[in-house]
């Protein structure tokens, strides 16, 4: 198992529930948000984020963030298929902005690895001195069923709290759970949400104790995902 730095939630599992007799176990992938590396001479980001997240398009995961403080040069785009080792997608200059003020990078490739991989998405930040530090890690999962388009989970950049962005193909109730290890309920959200991304912030969770946690959301009582959660 990789090392803890500070605050880590490590993704153990995230396989619907409906999916899991298909599930082939090689897709069950460990990694530690935060975490850049046990080899990187570079430090982690703390607050200069104020959003990272992705929105399944045809073929594309398309990726946003704001920085909210920092004098940075440029951002580096990496992913990973393991959460481990991570690769260079290309890179996006401070102030190139979009019509609506995020910076946004488009990840392109084929549908068949969307279909049998989580992707493990950070940013690598160049100040313009040179020096650099790593966002937390956001992971992205397409589904592609007749609710549910794609799934991400991050921790919020600046409370720690963990944030779900959930792409949905249709009108929906969503229930958000987060779960101790005896499977008592310590939070419970949920409301009716739009077609389209809606982003859930699990108020607190930044306060929970050392420990494993499972986070379960269900879409239209139908399709539940279950995802196991460490705090170290």
């Amino acid at each position: 198992m990789k090392r803890i730095i500070r605050f880590a939630l490590l993704l153990l599992l995230a396989i619907p529930a409906g999916l899991l007799a298909s599930a082939n176990p090689s897709f069950i992938k460990n990694t530690s948000f935060g975490n850049p590396g046990d080899n990187s001479n570079s430090i982690i980001l703390h607050g200069t984020l104020a959003v990272f997240n992705a929105e399944y398009g045809r073929n594309y995961f398309e990726l946003n963030w704001n920085a909210v403080a920092g004098n940075f040069s440029r951002f580096e785009i990496e992913r990973s298929l393991d959460g481990q080792i991570f690769e260079k997608l290309g890179d996006v200059k401070a102030g190139e902005l979009s019509a609506e003020g995020q910076y946004v990078f488009r990840d392109h490739f084929k549908a068949i690895t969307a279909r049998h991989n989580d992707f493990y998405y950070r940013l690598k930040q160049f100040e313009a001195s040179g020096s650099f530090t790593y966002s937390k890690t956001l992971i992205a999962r397409m589904y592609n069923t007749k609710s549910l388009a794609s799934l991400s989970v991050t921790p919020d950049p600046l409370a720690n709290d963990i944030m779900v962005n959930v792409q949905l193909n249709e009108k929906s109730f969503v229930i958000m759970k987060v779960l101790d290890e005896a499977g008592n309920i310590l939070l419970t959200e949920g409301q009716h949400a739009g077609y389209g991304s809606s982003i859930y912030t699990l108020n607190e969770t930044h306060d929970l104790p050392k420990g494993m946690y499972t986070l379960e959301v269900t879409v239209n009582s139908r399709e539940r995902l279950v995802m196991k959660l460490l705090k170290g």
